[in-house]
């Protein structure tokens, strides 16, 4: 960010307060001259000032030229650069699970759907597969102007869902000229490539020709990263760390009969992807983790615009469009098809396998290796228009708008997948040898199993009018008093649909048909005021009123405060409370099956080592060190969630261009509406035996529908699956604090110099899992499949010197407890330990050519630091945390952007 001319120390202080993540970077064009900096509006207010005397709300501003000039290529990885963030929920996911490529923010840890997502400040419609939280990948990255991110409540300004915080996406408001990029990035290891390049061509001038016109259209592409292609992920068996990432179903094929299970193959199995057993040397194993994509394959398309004209001298007209279109690629292991029976008299009937009872049958789970990896492909777009008309009327501020706003999302099995009901016929006919490897003959059956088509197809739609008038009131000690007045009237639609003769073909993909819906309307009614009470001291205030035609209605105050006792320090408190209705697909999400992110053991039939209680009917390869299935989908009866938030800070400036910010912040919520873990379900299967439902207490039709009940598990005491749908499990308490610094000095005929710093210490983390439970933390300890960093923060050096510029920018996060599962690591606590903190260092350079053109080149992870390692077994990927880490490596990048 080209830095601001001092006005004064403490208008220096706010400034730098907001933005504390900025730094300078290499052009020569004169800094912004202090008229540019006219009454805008900020984000956390509806009242527009000037962005020099702001300083009460804990607010970073962030200047995307400036991270595009450190090798920063995408949304996601703009909102990994925020300390408050406590993001999980990347691109990476879809790799083994159905969330159709989306990425989220997660500001203070409390869930993407308390984070509120605005572009140019207002909202954008959820992922039609989720409808709870906004995908990431809706933001038009590449005509991102800046990001203000406000770390604190505005329920009572921007609506009652903005419990986590703001963070607003600005996008360049006016442009002429033409410009090019080219970027590119190799990683030194295999995969992971990206390449991108956008054009964008502007004309007309808002004053001179009252009309400005621009355009930009933007193409994106990573190429997936292989497990293969790392060390570190290349495998989920490492005996050495005590990680058995493996299953059960594996090929060749094992089988059971009784307490006896085997596999012919054994010992010699089939490395290197089914090994021995370390449990039952009889048995094999299947290393699924070195099958799988540890980043998917990426082509993002963004196509964006906007038209100004000025209609008169104090108002204007604006109508922007925006097109976003997003494919992710991605595979995990073979299809596991279970359940198979398999008869005396069957030509693969292993009839030689000692101790089995020759006159029975056995039943068998088989890995589809011959059918290659499950392929998912994962299509979305977003499209979005605003019109509005903004401007002044006797000395007050107005603007209304219309906006439309559609999120459409499907997914489809591309290859791999397999018909489990065909399968299992063709083996009990005597046609397939799940044993052995596959003849030609074989080959072309289990190519008529596969099975390819969309599972299903999403939208979601939403349409606004919103209007607000805001000005000067009267005079008081402090100056003069403002108020802002808003209303808006929003309506929001939902459906979700099955393709239902592909989810039924297709048992591993885990869906269930489903053909659901929700609509909503709301109306909403705020004030807000702000009040110069003294010379050192001002007030915030705002009230708003929102009216939810299914979640009933709520009023969210919220009081701002800012006290300025000496020129170098300024104070600032606020409180607010929040409601956030339950989202439609809170509601009305399908319920369908699925399994489970991690291995885990049934406590009724395995022990405390993952060995299985024959006693009790229990089989190694089914109720053992297995992924059980769950039930996930909405709950109509949900009640809405509820919070209470405060923040107390400082800005402080000790000496010229050098200033430090620190905020308190604290935060409870109550009735959080989540999916109770599984973790805590088994752990607890007693108390919540309402939730395990197993094969033998469900019907003959329930069971055909289930893994774990196919064929000679049908009747047995097997978990079916476990009832994880949406529910109010209880209270959240979490506090911490918010630290930023920045710097700088002119370093004479050697340039300038910037330093920039923000990070984020969490205190405490608290949650239940049902409103009587006693709390727990998860606070730098992995518990129920997620985990809350103590400290995130991001250092930056910037330097400038003519047309010449670089940075340096150290990005970190404090390590935690690991999960250590008694399910997963073998050997139990003598493998336990910790995951290491994470720290990764960028480099760049930059060469500006005239005021348009300029080249930068550098390279990320400068190191070459891998992930940490983690025995978490929640996600395919094992032996570090995908959600968590880059598994790119270290990567040179360049950057060309050539003006016309």
């Amino acid at each position: 960010m080209t830095p601001t001319p001092r006005r004064h120390p403490v208008g220096l202080a706010a400034l730098l307060a907001v933005a504390s993540l900025g730094t300078a970077h290499a052009q020569t064009a004169a800094p912004t001259p202090p008229q540019q900096l006219g009454r805008i509006e900020i984000t956390g207010s509806a009242i527009k000032r000037s962005i020099a005397d702001e300083g009460a709300l804990p607010i970073s501003v962030l200047k995307v030229e400036d991270l595009r000039r450190s090798g920063v290529s995408s949304v996601e990885q703009i909102v990994d650069l925020l300390a408050a963030s406590q993001s999980s929920n990347t691109g990476s996911n879809s790799i083994g699970a159905s969330t159709g490529g989306a990425s989220y923010a997660n500001l203070r840890g409390l869930g993407s759907n308390k984070t509120l997502i605005l572009l140019n400040g207002r909202r954008v419609t959820a992922f039609a597969f989720g409808a709870d939280a906004v995908d990431l990948n809706a933001i038009p990255f590449a005509v991102i102007d800046r990001v203000e991110v406000l770390r604190d409540g505005a329920s009572a300004v921007y609506g009652t869902d903005a419990i986590g915080g703001v963070i607003n996406f600005i996008t360049r408001s006016s442009y002429r000229g033409g410009q090019l990029v080219v970027e590119a990035s190799r990683p030194q290891q295999a995969g992971g490539r990206k390449e991108g390049g956008s054009v964008s061509l502007g004309f007309g001038d808002l004053e001179k020709d009252r009309i400005n016109v621009w355009g930009s259209f933007d193409q994106r592409r990573q190429q997936r990263v292989r497990a293969l292609d790392r060390d570190f992920a290349k495998t989920g068996i490492l005996p050495a760390r005590g990680v058995s990432g493996s299953s059960g179903t594996t090929f060749p094929g094992n089988f059971s009969q009784g307490n006896l299970s085997g596999n012919p193959a054994a010992p010699g199995c089939a490395p290197p992807l089914s090994l021995l057993s370390p449990t039952n040397p009889g048995a094999c194993i299947f290393d699924f983790s070195s099958t799988i994509d540890i980043l998917p394959d990426v082509r993002q398309q963004t196509l964006a615009g906007r038209f100004s004209a000025k209609l008169g001298e104090d108002h204007l007209f604006t109508l922007d469009g925006m097109s976003t279109t997003n494919d992710n690629t991605s595979r995990v292991a073979p299809d596991p098809v279970s359940g198979l029976t398999i008869q005396p008299g069957n030509p693969f009937y292993p009839s030689t396998y000692p101790g089995l009872d020759t006159t029975r049958p056995v039943s068998a789970g088989w890995r589809m290796v011959p059918a290659g990896p499950r392929t998912n492909g994962a299509h979305s777009s977003a499209e979005r228009l605003v019109a509005d008309v903004s401007g002044t009327v006797r000395d007050w501020d107005y603007k209304v708008g219309a906006l439309y706003s559609r999120s459409r999302a499907s997914d489809e099995a591309v290859d791999g997948y397999v018909n489990a009901a065909f399968v299992r016929d063709q083996v009990a006919a005597g046609r397939l040898n799940p044993f052995a490897t596959a003849t030609p003959a074989q080959l072309a059956i289990i190519e008529q199993a596969k099975r390819r088509g969309v599972f299903g197809d999403a939208v979601g739609t939403t349409r606004s009018i919103d209007a607000r008038v805001s000005g000067e009131l009267f005079a008081l000690p402090g100056g003069r008093a403002a108020m802002a007045i808003s209303g808006e009237f929003r309506k929001e639609d939902y459906r979700n649909d099955t393709h239902d003769e592909v989810v039924l073909s297709i048992p591993s993909a885990g869906r269930s048909p489903n053909h659901v819906s929700g609509r909503r309307d709301v109306k909403a009614l705020g004030i807000e005021l702000l009040l110069p009470v003294h010379k050192m001291a001002e007030v915030q205030l705002a009230l708003r009123t929102d009216d939810y035609s299914d979640a009933g209605r709520t009023t969210n105050p919220k009081i701002g405060l800012r006290v300025q006792p000496m020129k170098s320090l300024a104070l600032r408190a606020s409180y607010n409370t929040g409601f956030r209705a339950p989202a439609l697909d809170d509601l009305y999400a399908p319920q369908s099956v699925t399994y489970a992110a991690g291995a885990k053991n049934d406590p009724l039939l395995c022990d405390a080592n993952g060995k299985p209680l024959i006693a009790k009917g229990g089989i190694g390869s089914r109720d053992c060190s297995q992924q059980p299935q769950v039930q996930l989908g909405g709950n109509p009866k949900l009640k809405p969630e509820k919070s209470r938030t405060f923040t107390v800070g400082a800005v402080f400036e000790p000496v010229k261009q050098l200033t430090f910010t620190v905020d308190y912040w604290n935060i409870q919520l109550r009735d959080q509406i989540s999916a109770l873990p599984v973790d805590t379900i088994l752990a607890n299967p007693d108390r919540y035996a309402a939730r395990i439902f197993r094969c033998n207490t469900l019907s003959a039709s329930e069971q055909a529908e289930l893994q774990r009940c196919q064929g000679l598990w049908g009747g047995s005491p097997a978990i079916g699956y476990l009832a994880t749908i949406a529910d109010n499990i209880g209270r959240v308490k979490t506090d911490g604090l918010d630290l930023g610094a920045a710097y700088q000095q002119s370093l004479g005929a050697w340039g300038n110099l910037s330093l920039s710093y923000e990070g984020t210490y969490v205190h405490r983390y608290l949650y239940q899992d049902s409103p009587d439970d006693p709390f727990k933390s998860r606070l730098a300890y992995y518990r129920d499949e997620s985990v809350m960093f103590r400290w995130k923060h991001h250092l930056s050096a910037s330097w400038s010197r003519g047309a010449w510029g670089g940075r340096l920018a150290v990005r970190h996060q404090s390590g935690y407890r690991d999960q250590n599962d008694a399910a997963t690591v073998v050997g139990g606590p003598s493998f336990y330990g910790d995951v290491k903190p994470y720290t990764l260092v960028d480099l760049s350079g930059s060469y500006q050519f005239g005021k348009a053109t300029s080249v930068t080149l550098g390279v990320r992870n400068l190191f070459d630091t891998d992930p940490p390692f983690s025995n978490q077994s929640s996600r395919s990927q094992r032996g570090f945390d995908s959600r968590y880490t880059d598994a790119t490596g270290r990567a040179v990048f360049v950057r060309v952007s050539a003006g016309f």
